[in-house]
Order: structure tokens, then C-alpha cells, then sequence
């Protein structure tokens, strides 16, 4: 299943409530467990954190409230920041956000409960939001010894509470005091963190409506409280906290509805294991040793032909008129995006439209452009995983570094860099590997179809009217090779194939190295010299055992005999078994070996022919550089347990940690 984030928390907590919102806004995909005050406790300690909430389960790391707002802000691309980059606004928010949460917050809190607790129905409803149902009862049952530990917690006394007023009164006061005339925002025009925190531990004094879970009514509240209700609400700061709610806590895209593993039952994820073992790079290689005895087999129950031997899988891969791609690939293509050159065969319109990307490609300056962005984002983050010394290189590093890489040469950044990524996964996964169209795979992927075409067709306009870019897209709108549905149709096909075959790639070389350290030790010599040319043989030679995909589909339009005088029968899927053929032994030989001194054009995992991979020559600087960055800036080992195996999404590879 999905490496989602997963946080342990109490639904109508503030603090909680803030990172949800962080969450969101940045199309974050994650799982909330809600519990009752007091009864979470437990469970935040099984989660890794204290007795606070929420702790937050990333990928590689377990966090509380702030910590969560530094780990995502130190990994969000420029731009999109809500710590500023200038220092004395960076400074401001840096003060800002503790003392909300420390100070601010812990008032609020305490006042809030001490004003909502007497009220049995309101105070026990809104504990328990989402909570398990033995909770529910729990705290309907024992609800005054639930109160009295909550008063003893939190230290809830007359004194104690008209001291948390007055603490309220005079926060809202000062900050409206510093909010200057027609001032967006608590430091000035820019979003910051300090502003989500504000508004998200004030909201039990501010009731905005837009908060992200049930807050008391107005009515429900005592008079006191209501006359504090009145006065925050008031303030200019209390308008800017409402404001803040109005205008930014609605998000603009679920992950959930982008993600084919949301809503996947226990039996999905057990047809999904079977089909990776099925596919997995020792089974294949195993049945590919048959190629000895056969130079085909026929899959029993199906109308498929695996083909085993080299010479064999070059000659249907050569051969795309006999065997052709458009019955495999374009009800698929077609039907989220539009036509694209991996859905057609031999004719004039594939002709025209790969001209047309080839025409805008530059490899002379293109490729250094992306090893230049690779290696600033590789860096960036890896900086950003050495206070904890843990580092996913799936999800959390390849997937970064390669939606950066979008964004930046091929001009397509999207609404936020993970609603990005799973918008890329859900079309890649239905249209390349969901041959038995399954039900939540296609719903993914159909509503992110929409979603993204119409997001291009906004960026395409834009980069009519001004264009100072010079990307991938940019070119295609200046060339008027295309009209806006052809740029959009190829631009997007471009993208879904090269963000999770490149992902799948790195981690499944990097998963291979890791497994032989010797190779590791010598790969990473290589990274350290500088030697580009050997480091890319290592990495090409871990994929041979290990391919993002091991095979290839085309359809046998009619019966054919090849050279080994194998016959492969018509009106059926004829699989050229790419892993088998790296194995044969007439074409590399002492095959089972790990050796750096093979032709790299050998190697099959990008396609043969026709519609070999458009993009190899970016895969071969963007693999190399994700990988022997990491080599060069870290002395890294194979997480402990099952952090230090790879996890799946589906076919994919979602997490894999390292420690340094």
C-alpha cells in the first residue's frame, strides 16, 4: 500500500488541525487516526512521539506540530515556501511560530475547554469526532471522570482561566497593534507559517467555519466566552484570522482522489502483491533461463506469447508492422489523454508528432541543464535529511528530484509538487500497468486526466500571451508545429512517462547496489572521481538485474515465423521478454555476472526500435546524477527492518530508507 503520511491525532485539536492544513495545502496524501483527549495517549506513544498530538509518521521521520511545518517547508520547492527566503522575515516568522504555539495556543486551549467542559453534550460529541467507536463509549460513559482529568492536565482553574483570557485579549490586541494599513498578512504580503499557525490555534476563539473539523456553536458556548468570541472576532487580527480561513484553508485538489490505493481493501492489496511477484526480476529471470529448451511460451489461460531470446526480442521490437503498439496502448492513451506517439503505429501522424519533440529537444545544452537542476535539488534535500539522518530515496527524493525536473525544463510544475506526483503515478499506472482495468486504478486515473488536462490547457494560454521560459513547453507553443490540443496531448504524454519509470529506475538500482556491497564501495569511487561514464555502467548494469519494467507488450497483427524459427500466431499479445534477452548469454556473455564493461546500448529496459524511450538520453543523466549525488555527499546503509525494504505502491516503489 501507499507510504502515505500518517498522523496520530485528536480531531478538534488546533494543533492538529494545523498540520492538516500544511498537509493540504501542499497535496500531501495521509491517513488521520483519531482519538479522545487523554485516550490518545497510548497511541501517540506506539506512534514513535510523547503524549502531545499529532505525531506525524513520515517516510523517514516522526514528527510533532513545528517539526512538521520545518521537515515539509525544508523540502518544498521555491516558491511555495512558508518560511520566507529573506532573513528578516525569516527571523519575524521564527518568532512568531513558537509563540503561537507555546503561548497562544496552550491559552486558547485551556480556556476553551474550561468554558466548553460543563456542557456534557457539546464537550463529549466534540471529543470524540472520528475517534473509535469503544472510545465513543468510553467517554459518553465515564464523561465527568474524562472532564476532571482533563481539568487536572491542563490545570484548569478560575484563576488559570481568566489568566488564559487575558493572555487572548492582549495577543489579539498586540498583533492588530502590528498589522499596518491594507498589511495581507502578519509579516507583510507573503503567506507565511506564522499566518497558518495564528489562524489555526485561535480558530476555538475565532469560530471560522472553514476549520476542519466541528467546533462548539456560538450558542452552545457560555456568555462569557461569547462576549471573548465578540471582542477577538473584532480585532483586526481576529479579521485576518477569519480571512486567512476564507481564502486559503479550502484546498484546491484532494491527494485522496488522485491516489488508486485510496479506498483499497485488504483484497486489493493482495491481487497487487500476487501481481508483483508474478512480475518480479528473479521469477522472470528464472522462466527466461527456459529460453535454453523454448524460444517462446504461450502464458496458459491467455492469449499471450512471452519471447525469451535476444535476437528474437529485437526482431519483434524491429519489426513494428507485423507486431504493433496502437492495439495495446491507445484506448488507454486515448481515453485520458488524447492521441500520443506511444499509442500509434507507422504512419504519417506519428511521423509528424515526434518530429515535432524532437524538434524542440537540445541535447547539446538540455542535458547539462538537468544535471544542473538534479543536482541542486539532490543536495537540497539531502541537507534537509541530515538532522535526522534518514533519507526515503523513493518517494522523498527521486519523486522530488524528478517532479523538479517537470517543473523546470519540461515547464509543467502543477498545482503543488505532490498533486503533481500523483497525478503522473495514476495515469502512468492505468494506462501502462492496470492490464485487468482495475476499478480504483481507472477512477485515479480519470479524474486526474481531467484535472491536468485542464491545467494545461490554462498553461498552455498563459505561454501564448507571454512566454519567458525557455522549457520544453514553452518550445512547443513557440513552434506552432502543434495547435494547443497537440502541445497539451504531447506534452502531457511526455511527462506521465518519464516521472515514475525514471522513479522506478533509481530505486531499483539503487535497491540492487545496496544488496551488493562491493559494487556499492565501487560505484561510489566512481561518483567520487567524477567519472560520469563509469558511474552510468554501474547503474545500468543493477537495472539489468533488476528493469523498471522486464518486459514490453505488441500485438501480432498477423502469424509470423522469426529468425530462430519460432512462430508466434496472430490476434494475440506477444510480450518480448526484455529481461530474458539481457540474460542470454549469445548476446552478454558470462551473463550472470555484474559487469561495467557491457555496450550500454545493449541494454533493453528503454525500448527497442520505433518507440524506444524519448526520453533514454534525459534517463541517462537524470539516474546517474539522483544516484551518484547520494554516493558523493553521503556514506550511506540500508535502513534496519522494514524501513530498509522496498514498499510498493501498486507496481511502484514508494519507500526505501537509508541512514547516514
Amino acid at each position: 500500500m501507499a507510504c502515505w503520511y500518517e498522523m496520530t491525532s485528536i480531531r478538534i485539536s488546533p494543533f492538529c488541525e494545523l498540520v492538516r492544513w500544511v498537509l493540504e495545502r501542499e497535496g500531501i496524501a495521509y491517513k488521520e487516526a483519531c482519538h479522545a483527549p487523554i485516550l490518545h495517549i497510548p497511541f501517540t506513544k506506539l506512534a514513535g512521539g510523547g503524549v502531545r498530538v499529532p505525531v506525524v509518521r513520515t517516510p523517514d521521520a516522526v514528527l510533532e506540530t513545528q517539526a512538521v511545518l520545518e521537515y515539509i517547508d525544508a523540502r518544498t520547492r521555491n516558491g511555495d515556501q512558508l518560511y520566507p527566503v529573506d532573513p528578516d522575515q525569516r527571523s519575524e516568522v521564527n518568532k512568531l511560530v513558537p509563540f503561537f504555539l507555546d503561548e497562544l495556543a496552550i491559552a486558547v486551549r485551556l480556556y476553551a475547554y474550561a468554558n466548553v467542559l460543563p456542557n456534557a453534550r457539546v464537550a463529549g460529541g466534540l471529543m470524540t469526532v472520528r475517534a473509535p467507536w469503544w472510545e465513543r463509549i468510553l467517554v459518553r460513559t465515564f464523561y465527568p471522570i474524562q472532564a476532571w482529568a482533563l481539568r487536572k492536565r491542563l490545570g484548569i482553574t478560575p484563576a488559570s482561566t481568566e489568566d488564559a483570557r487575558k493572555k487572548i485579549l492582549s495577543s489579539f490586541e498586540d498583533l492588530s497593534a502590528r498589522l499596518r494599513s491594507r498589511q495581507r498578512y502578519l509579516t507583510g504580503d507573503q503567506l507565511t507559517a506564522a499566518d497558518l499557525t495564528f489562524a489555526a490555534v485561535t480558530a476555538p476563539v475565532t469560530l471560522p467555519p472553514e476549520y476542519g473539523a466541528p467546533l462548539p456553536r456560538f450558542s452552545d458556548l457560555p456568555e462569557p466566552m461569547q462576549a471573548t468570541v465578540r471582542t477577538v472576532r473584532s480585532s483586526s487580527a481576529g479579521q485576518l484570522a477569519l480571512r486567512l480561513y476564507q481564502d486559503h484553508r479550502r484546498p484546491l485538489y484532494r491527494a485522496e482522489d488522485s491516489a488508486p490505493s485510496a479506498g483499497e481493501r485488504w483484497n486489493d492489496r493482495v491481487r497487487r502483491w500476487v501481481e508483483r511477484l508474478q512480475g518480479a526480476p528473479r521469477l522472470l529471470r528464472v522462466i527466461g533461463g527456459l529460453r535454453r529448451c523454448f524460444a517462446t511460451l504461450t502464458v496458459p489461460f491467455t492469449k499471450q506469447v512471452l519471447v525469451l531470446r535476444h535476437c528474437d526480442v529485437i526482431e519483434v521490437l524491429t519489426r513494428d508492422q507485423d507486431f504493433t503498439i496502437a492495439e495495446i496502448n491507445a484506448p488507454r492513451i486515448n481515453r485520458v489523454g488524447g492521441a500520443f506517439i506511444l499509442a500509434m503505429d507507422r504512419s504519417t501522424e506519428y511521423d509528424r508528432e515526434a518530429a515535432a519533440l524532437r524538434s524542440v529537444m537540445k541535447p547539446e545544452t538540455d542535458l547539462e541543464q538537468i544535471r544542473q537542476i538534479v543536482q541542486r535539488t539532490a543536495r537540497l534535500l539531502i541537507k534537509a535529511a541530515r538532522p535526522n539522518g534518514r533519507l526515503d530515496v523513493a518517494g522523498g527524493y527521486s519523486r522530488v528530484v524528478v517532479a523538479r525536473v517537470l517543473a523546470e525544463y519540461f515547464g509543467v510544475p502543477g498545482p503543488s509538487e505532490h498533486i503533481l506526483m500523483q497525478w503522473m503515478r495514476s495515469l502512468f499506472w492505468d494506462i501502462f500497468r492496470n492490464p485487468k482495468d482495475e476499478a480504483l486504478v481507472r477512477r485515479a486515473a480519470d479524474f486526474s486526466a481531467v484535472e491536468l488536462r485542464d491545467y494545461l490547457n490554462q498553461l498552455i494560454a498563459s505561454r501564448r500571451k507571454r512566454a519567458f521560459s525557455d522549457d520544453l513547453l514553452t518550445r512547443l507553443v513557440r513552434a506552432k508545429s502543434l495547435d494547443d490540443d497537440g502541445v497539451r496531448r504531447n506534452i502531457m504524454g511526455v511527462i506521465v512517462g518519464t516521472m515514475d519509470n525514471t522513479v522506478t529506475a533509481t530505486v531499483n538500482a539503487i535497491d540492487e547496489l545496496l544488496s551488493r556491497p562491493e559494487v556499492l564501495r565501487k560505484a561510489t569511487e566512481a561518483a567520487t572521481a567524477g567519472d560520469a561514464d563509469g558511474l552510468l555502467h554501474y547503474c545500468y548494469e543493477a537495472l539489468r538485474f533488476r528493469p523498471p519494467l522486464p518486459g514490453l507488450l505488441r500485438y501480432s497483427r498477423r502469424g509470423r515465423t522469426l529468425k530462430s524459427c519460432a512462430t508466434i500466431p496472430a490476434d494475440v499479445e506477444v510480450v518480448p521478454l526484455t529481461i530474458s534477452a539481457m540474460f542470454d548469454p549469445k548476446a552478454f556473455p558470462r551473463a550472470k555476472e555484474f559487469r561495467v564493461d557491457r555496450d550500454i546500448k545493449q541494454y533493453l529496459y528503454f525500448g527497442y526500435g520505433m518507440h524506444a524511450c524519448l526520453g533514454r538520453l534525459i534517463n541517462g543523466v537524470l539516474i546517474p546524477e539522483l544516484i551518484g549525488t547520494l554516493l558523493r555527499e553521503l556514506d550511506f546503509r540500508r535502513a534496519a527492518g522494514r524501513d530498509g525494504r522496498v514498499a510498493y505502491e501498486g507496481p511502484f516503489p514508494d519507500r526505501l530508507v537509508i541512514e547516514f
